[in-house]
């Protein structure tokens, strides 16, 4: 299945991981949304998505350019996600979903001011359940599969094609350390969060899938990746790349058999703590 011209909304886009996914996508094709809370930011990482050059699938005769834009906003505000909602044609219908804004948390929970935890479950898990809830409206309302009819009613062998959401949870929803305590309680949130609507939206054509990064390279983990002890912990002996990531969240957004799909990516970490 192919991303050409359909429309991705990423939050977390500025740098990182979401950046990395919005240049993969823009190379498939889609036209992409750049969603986070510095505008400055978002625009330096528009720029870097509009160089990709899309690659044109064979049946497409003609290449087209993909097109992105920037949001700045908060995503655990609902009247945010009411005002990207309201942007002009290329939002009347979304695609995929990339839940990928996220925030750290370097403390005991004793330790952890009642700010810091607002913080971290707001833009961590607040702003996915808000994305979902309003977003998957909007996919609902556009979804194929009500305009054709379930895939067990279509008599021409193809599967109806399908919207998708994609969470971007962590290895320490599973693992957690010292330090992570709410954190890990965001990251184990969206693992509910996406099978719990895998099921609860599959009737409105769209599938709800998840990523399970361990260490990958970002600002979040550089003064991490250095360090011995852990690099010998991983099996692999590195860390992972965001483009790796990225192609993780290409295969989920393109196979249309993906639901409640939850990758681990992690170098083999899981297997040996």
């Amino acid at each position: 299945m192919s991303l050409y011209r359909k429309t991705a909304v990423i939050t977390g886009a500025s740098g990182g991981i979401g950046l990395a996914i919005a240049k993969r996508f823009a190379r498939e094709g889609a036209n992409i949304i750049l969603a986070g809370r510095n505008e400055e930011k978002l625009e330096r990482a528009r720029l870097q998505v509009q160089e990709v050059k899309p690659e044109r699938p064979e049946w497409e005769s003609e290449e087209k350019p993909t097109h992105s834009m920037i949001s700045a906003f908060n995503v655990s505000d609902v009247a945010s996600w009411k005002r990207l909602l309201d942007q002009p044609a290329q939002l009347k219908q979304i695609d995929i979903l990339v839940n990928c804004a996220g925030t750290t948390q370097r403390s005991l929970l004793l330790g952890t001011k009642p700010d810091e935890i607002d913080e971290l479950l707001n833009v961590n898990l607040r702003g996915a359940i808000l994305g979902c809830k309003l977003v998957g409206k909007r996919m609902a309302e556009t979804s194929s599969r009500l305009r054709a009819g379930s895939d067990r009613n279509n008599k021409s062998g193809t599967p109806a094609s399908t919207k998708c959401i994609i969470n971007v949870s962590s290895l320490l929803a599973h693992r957690a350390m010292l330090g992570t305590s709410v954190y890990t309680a965001t990251k184990a949130g969206l693992l509910g969060l996406t099978t719990s609507l895998s099921q609860e939206f599959a009737r409105f054509g769209i599938r709800v899938n998840a990523i399970v990064p361990g260490y990958i390279d970002t600002d979040m983990t550089r003064d991490m990746a250095n360090k011995p002890s852990l690099l010998e912990r991983i099996p692999l002996g590195r860390f992972g790349t965001p483009d790796e990531v990225a192609d993780a969240a290409a295969f989920l957004a393109k196979n249309e058999y993906a639901n409640n799909c939850i990758i681990n990516l992690d170098g083999g970490l899981s297997a040996v703590i």
